[in-house]
């Protein structure tokens, strides 16, 4: 065999390699130490298993967060909107004035785009931004994008689901991530 195909031969072995690289890792983010004293905590749609909300109702219910900003139009598949969001938040125990909603959209970047009138409007400049661990570093990199004003604090809380539809979760995560990169919205 000739250098050269080998070297073809190589590039599909080293593709796939990187493919389960990809699905077997999260983008690498750190996160914000507690206590977070933040201003509020904004809750990210795509929360179908409300793990994100739940965590962002603690924060607010520990004192760590004054409000709790949930993200996400009704137009949003798989029933997470702010909306349906909030009543989760409110069965948690957080007062009702304590919720602030963002109801238009549609995307991790519309979300923290569309959310930063409501922090501007309240004041809100140290928040802790709550998404599943897998799409914390795509997330807080459009949030510091968006709204650059803002100190953001990033909170994980674990991807679910099954080890396949993790390993999902990752991999299409950083496809979106080098996505947001080249659009310049990351």
């Amino acid at each position: 065999m000739t250098p050269r195909r080998g070297v073809l031969l190589a590039l599909p072995v080293a593709a796939l390699g990187a493919l389960g690289l990809m699905a077997t890792f999260d983008p690498p983010c750190g996160e914000a130490v507690a206590p977070l004293r933040a201003d509020a905590a904004v809750v990210l749609s795509g929360d179908v298993d409300e793990l994100r909300t739940k965590r962002g109702a603690a924060l607010v219910l520990a004192g760590d967060a004054r409000y709790l900003v949930l993200t996400g139009s009704q137009r949003m598949v798989g029933g997470d909107s702010a909306l349906s969001l909030a009543r989760t938040a409110r069965t948690a125990g957080v007062p009702g004035e304590r919720i602030l909603c963002e109801t238009q959209s549609r995307s991790t970047r519309e979300n923290v785009l569309l959310a930063r009138p409501l922090l501007e409007a309240y004041g809100l400049r140290r928040v802790a931004l709550v998404t599943s661990r897998s799409h914390l570093l795509r997330a807080l990199w459009a949030a510091r994008r968006a709204a650059p004003a803002v100190e953001w604090l990033p909170v994980a809380v674990p991807d679910a689901g099954s080890p396949g539809r993790r390993a999902r979760s990752r991999f299409t995560e950083w496809l979106k991530l080098a996505g947001y990169v080249a659009l310049g919205w990351a």
